[in-house]
């Protein structure tokens, strides 16, 4: 570990300190790791987030979780990435097939996209892999791509204003483009090198005309996290920025999760990543409003009330929010009001898994939402799962342990699109394949 600088492995978990489970701690480790255990709760102070796990652990060990509280799953097999090449004509074969019986179609797409931001006018803006400094322009089929501009690091997340102005945030740094891509100029520094805001969940708007960025980083230095709970706010489509910590003056000690506009609510939501994982919301609109800690309310005071989500998506009906509780209990919160906030609990074998990320799609039969739980245990899974009927039932798609292979729902957009896009990846044989996800003609 660097003291004073970043640090390659922070106490134990990353700040996830139950990924190997309190049970397994205490039944193999013995006294020494328990003692270093304790002494890195003291040190991440996640005494909280120790006491909610314990609590939500014993309630699904009994079965104390009432049955009706958990994800409903329909009926149906789901694709297996063990023992899979996924660069193979039989692998891109059985997608097809599973999808097609689905009523849905999966092409492999011609570029190895790694980013994308879906336009209105389907066009799309995107980082390919492994060489992610780089921004093209393409169609949605993919028929067209073109560079416009590289970067001096990776691009982390795309966004694109109801100006059709376009964002490009690097590790450190966001840039901007007025000119649909032909220039760049970088309009805002963030509070470390390494930090980011996380691409479908960290930037948002209102019809003021609000442009509100949540900064995402991890520093473990002198033994605590550097505090990078920094919201940004523009009122000028991004041409300026007003920098705001009232998270951090409030005690949040890490960085930002998400931050949203809700259509339906018409407001807006944003989590932060502090130990004690609060949500936020406000019902201010304009810039210089939301810069007011009096603006925004925390609607949970203690971790077990839930919040911190890491994804967040709204349908024409209610919020669904997913937890960030890698190695415990996740959770699906749902909202209509912004008041009241009910829970669904992920089952065995993905429950271990935050719900990383979810994206809309737009579907002859109303709008899909697809969810993505990309991290597991030994002893558990992961999934990635789709509802067409706003979170009452959920269809399983591609389940992986993430030992050996990842998947991730790469896309994002304006206005909610006709299609999706998913990368699945074999770590083992470094194959990574990209399909898009639309419907079957």
């Amino acid at each position: 570990m660097q003291v004073g600088g970043i640090c390659s492995k922070p106490p134990i978990l990353m700040g996830h300190i139950l990924t190997h489970r309190y049970a397994t701690l205490f039944r193999k480790q013995g006294l020494k790791r328990l003692f270093s255990f304790i002494y890195d709760l003291h040190l991440t102070k996640k005494w909280s987030e120790l006491g909610s796990f314990m609590v939500w652990e014993t309630l699904h060990r009994l079965k104390l979780f009432p049955q009706g509280s958990y994800l409903k799953f329909a009926q149906g097999a789901s694709i297996q990435l063990e023992k899979q090449s996924v660069s193979s004509s039989d692998f891109s074969d059985k997608i097809t097939g599973f999808f097609e019986s689905r009523g849905l179609s999966a092409d492999p797409t011609v570029h190895n996209w790694k980013l994308l931001f879906i336009k209105e006018d389907q066009q799309v803006l995107g980082c390919l892999y492994p060489d992610d400094r780089n921004l093209y322009r393409g169609t949605a089929d993919g028929a067209l791509v073109e560079l416009i501009a590289r970067f001096p690091a990776q691009i982390k997340a795309i966004f694109v204003s109801s100006k059709n102005t376009i964002f490009v945030c690097v590790k450190g740094a966001v840039y901007r483009s007025t000119d649909g891509g032909s220039s760049f100029e970088k309009s805002l520094d963030l509070g470390s090198s390494v930090s980011f805001f996380r691409h479908n969940n960290e930037m948002t708007e209102t019809p003021q005309g609000a442009l509100i960025i949540g900064e995402y980083g991890n520093i473990w230095e002198q033994n605590g996290w550097r505090k990078l709970a920094y919201l940004y706010f523009s009122s000028d489509d991004g041409a300026s920025w007003v920098r705001s910590d009232f998270l951090i003056k409030g005690g949040t000690n890490k960085h930002v999760h998400i931050v949203k506009y809700s259509r339906l609510l018409e407001k807006v939501f944003m989590a932060d990543g502090d130990n004690y994982k609060k949500l936020w919301v406000s019902d201010a609109l304009h810039a210089d409003e939301l810069q007011a800690a009096e603006n925004w309310r925390a609607v949970n005071r203690f971790h077990i009330q839930m919040g911190g989500y890491t994804s967040v998506i709204e349908d024409d009906h209610k919020v669904l929010f997913g937890t960030d509780y890698q190695g415990g209990t996740n959770f699906l919160v749902e909202t209509s009001d912004g008041e009241k906030f009910d829970k669904r609990i992920v089952p065995d074998p993905y429950r271990r898994s935050p719900i990383d990320n979810m994206v809309q799609r737009k579907s002859p039969h109303g709008n899909e939402i697809w969810a993505n739980l990309p991290f597991s245990t030994p002893n558990s899974r992961c999934l990635l799962m789709y509802t067409k009927d706003g979170g009452q039932t959920w269809n399983k798609v591609i389940e992986y342990s993430r030992a050996t292979h990842k998947v991730w729902l790469i896309s994002t957009a304006k206005d909610i699109a006709n299609e999706i896009y998913l990368s699945i990846e074999d770590t083992r044989l470094n194959e990574r394949v990209v399909y898009r996800v639309n419907d079957l003609h």
